[in-house]
């Protein structure tokens, strides 16, 4: 790059010399040269009149390039403006579509919810437990039950004054009794590790399919009957032949859980 800069530099530079030494020959009067010059002083006459138009037009064209290049990074600097206001908006509406869904779910719930932010993650425990921003002084007590908008999510276990531990359903030392939406059938319900549930007690003789859903029985003090809580994802039959191995999916997205609700 540089190379080409430098000979450009220098073409320039001849070029203007050239231009200056042929505008000296404007001034020498063509009817005492002699004659034999007068045709070659003529025509580099014409010559640096052709030279003198071609730097001004390459003058010009250097200005508007300059030009062209200043908007240009004008353009670039409103276009990037503009790309960061669209994502605040875009995450403002966002928020606002999350908050208004929230509230709307909370409306139409026929118990009475106390709804709370997901403030804290643990990074190796991430599928166990969460902490919430609400604690006893908005009626929060250990043992309620957690559910977010698709269903059951976990329940409460150590609560503060303005924050609570939520184990999730997904902890393995969990057990949620389950009744199947299709057939009636009673279950349990445990967590496994990354976010997984397990269905127990699944004899070979079960009737149970992919995609049947699977609720709370009621047969808790701590679940009310009907929160939804998984989806059937596999079935497959254990080594022993005596039993299912039904692996099921949460129906919260507890990966990205955010708002949830303690169920007084």
């Amino acid at each position: 790059m540089r190379r080409g800069y430098f000979f450009l530099l220098k073409l320039f530079l001849i070029i203007v010399c050239l231009g200056g030494a042929l505008k000296l020959l404007a001034f020498l009067p063509l009817e005492k040269a002699p004659l034999f010059l007068t045709g070659k002083i003529a025509a580099l006459q014409r010559l640096e009149k052709g030279v003198e138009n071609w730097l001004a037009d390459f003058a010009e064209t250097f200005r508007l390039v300059a030009v062209k290049r200043g908007r240009d990074r004008q353009y670039e600097i409103l276009y990037r403006q503009q790309r960061a206001a669209e994502t605040l908006l875009q995450a403002a509406a966002y928020e606002n579509n999350r908050l208004r869904s929230a509230l709307r779910f909370q409306r139409g719930y026929s118990g009475n919810l106390i709804p709370a932010e997901i403030t804290g993650r643990s990074a190796d425990q991430w599928f166990r437990f969460a902490l919430a921003d609400k604690g006893t002084k908005a009626g929060v007590r250990s043992g309620q039950a957690v559910i977010a908008e698709q269903g059951l999510a976990g329940y409460a276990e150590t609560v503060g004054a303005d924050s609570a531990r939520v184990i999730l359903i997904t902890d393995p030392l969990v057990n949620v009794s389950c009744v199947n939406e299709r057939t009636g059938a009673i279950y349990v319900l445990a967590g496994k590790d990354h976010g997984r549930l397990e269905l127990k007690y699944a004899t070979q003789h079960s009737d149970i399919q992919e995609g049947d859903r699977l609720l709370t029985s009621g047969h808790s003090y701590r679940y009310k009957k009907g929160l939804p809580v998984g989806v059937v994802a596999r079935v497959e039959l254990a080594a022993n032949n005596l039993a299912k191995k039904v692996a099921v999916v949460p129906c919260v997205d507890l990966s990205g859980l955010d708002i949830v609700f303690f169920v007084r």
